[in-house]
């Protein structure tokens, strides 16, 4: 069980890592080649780039959780009309948030907080993301689908091959044909397209027998996929929320110069809040089908294996956080005044790592067993309590306000994933004790 367990949970790991550094392998040949005003471009635009991966993320990981229950249960008629109506549903979702951003992404730009220099960089790297929204959707929302299919090494090699793909390009287009911010976003959409072929092409082959009628979406499939889905679309979307949020407040208490530094921070950060998202949704597959197959204990014990792996990370990423401050603004090219605050930013952020796994686990466990309202509270409460503490602390601490409300309020998160963690195994157990 174990082994098993582990081959789908550590390639979806390193899939979710691959994932995060996409936007590093970008802010490393902005910051060499462009500099701070790049970086603080990427980062305010990124809410947009989070939003297409977090829908596709949602609809992926909500199609893919109830296949792998309708497996469990043996239903496979439901599991074939989950599969089809998340391909449809991909579809259609890529042909409305292309027509949503292209009018507006401007005008959003500057309601993150852009001007100037920042602006206009934002600008050319967000028009590109956003002519690559077909990549975005389906690179994301088909690699959980094949987690659930057992074929996770493939979903964390399609990602490979588009992390290779992206490096490759960024090195051509941003250093040696300076094609600066245009580059950087054609050359991750590039990648995204590679990834999302792949795993086209895969679903073809292994699917070819597929009911072709069944890619019509079906209603029920879809309330299902979306209620479901709405939790991983979350939690996916909450981080860049959270950095929207500081952002703005970096900008208001500290200027351009914060900005900049928060954005180096943030490649940090979210990378390490995706790989231990990634023992979490890694961890889902499993969880799922023991639910659907009625192995309550086994599906316990997934669950303690999953805090205890993710609980190490943190503490070492924790560990890595702190005493490589000093690189990290080396690596991305920080100015002199950027890379100090940099490092005092990093120690701050990094003692709410073990509270970022707590919170992952817990929301990836309870959208596996459908207990979605506890995922709900805990997902869309984050930004909520975010934008409260940064409307309270900067009154007191001024710009440090700003950088101690992230631990804060992950510290406050964990503290509730647990007791609602405690809330759903009373109900879980009062429900396998009926006759």
């Amino acid at each position: 069980m174990i082994r098993s367990y582990l081959c789908t949970m550590l390639p979806a790991v390193l899939a979710f890592a691959f994932s995060g550094v996409y936007a590093i392998v970008d802010g490393f040949f902005v910051g060499q080649y462009i500099g701070d005003s790049g970086l603080a471009g990427i980062n305010i635009a990124y809410p947009m780039t989070a939003l297409l991966q977090a829908v596709g993320t949602g609809i992926g990981m909500g199609g893919s959780i109830h296949m792998s229950i309708s497996l469990g249960r043996g239903e496979e008629d439901h599991r074939q009309c989950f599969l089809g109506t998340t391909v449809s549903m991909l579809l259609l979702a890529t042909i409305f948030l292309f027509a949503l951003l292209l009018p507006l992404h401007p005008h959003l730009l500057r309601l993150f907080g852009a001007t100037g220099s920042v602006y206009d960089c934002g600008l050319d790297y967000i028009r590109m993301i956003i002519l690559g929204t077909a990549f975005q959707v389906f690179s994301t929302g088909l690699a959980p689908v094949f987690r659930n299919l057992n074929r996770s090494m493939f979903a964390m090699c399609a990602m490979m091959a588009g992390f290779i793909t992206n490096i490759v390009l960024d090195a051509v287009m941003i250093g040696v044909l300076g094609w600066g911010m245009t580059g950087a976003g054609l050359a991750t959409i590039i990648g995204q397209g590679v990834t999302a072929l792949l795993c086209l092409i895969m679903l073809i082959v292994t699917e070819w027998d597929f009911p072709r009628k069944l890619l019509i979406p079906q209603g029920w499939a879809v309330g299902r996929i979306i209620t479901t889905g709405l939790s991983p679309f979350g939690l996916t979307m909450s981080p860049n929320l959270v950095i929207m949020l500081v952002n703005l407040g970096a900008v208001h208490h500290g200027g351009e110069l914060a900005v900049a530094a928060y954005a180096v921070v943030s490649y940090v950060a979210v990378v390490i809040q995706l790989i231990l998202q990634g023992v979490g949704d890694g961890s889902q597959p499993t969880m799922s089908l023991y639910f659907g197959e009625g192995r309550v204990k086994d599906l316990h014990f997934i669950c303690k294996l999953a805090y205890g792996i993710a609980l190490g990370l943190s503490i070492g990423f924790s560990l890595l956080t702190v005493f490589g401050r000093d690189w990290f603004p080396a690596i991305f090219g920080s100015s002199t005044a950027a890379a100090s605050m940099v490092g005092h930013i990093l120690c701050i952020i990094a003692i709410g790592y073990p509270a970022i796994a707590i919170v992952r686990v817990t929301i990836a466990y309870f959208y596996s067993i459908n207990f979605d309202r506890f995922a709900y509270i805990m997902v869309y409460g984050e930004p909520i309590v975010m934008a409260i503490l940064l409307l309270l602390l900067p009154r007191f601490f001024d710009l440090e306000g700003v950088w101690i409300a992230t631990p804060m309020v992950q510290v406050l998160m964990a503290v509730l994933a647990l007791f609602f963690r405690h809330l759903a195994h009373k109900k879980m157990h009062a429900q396998s004790s009926k006759p």
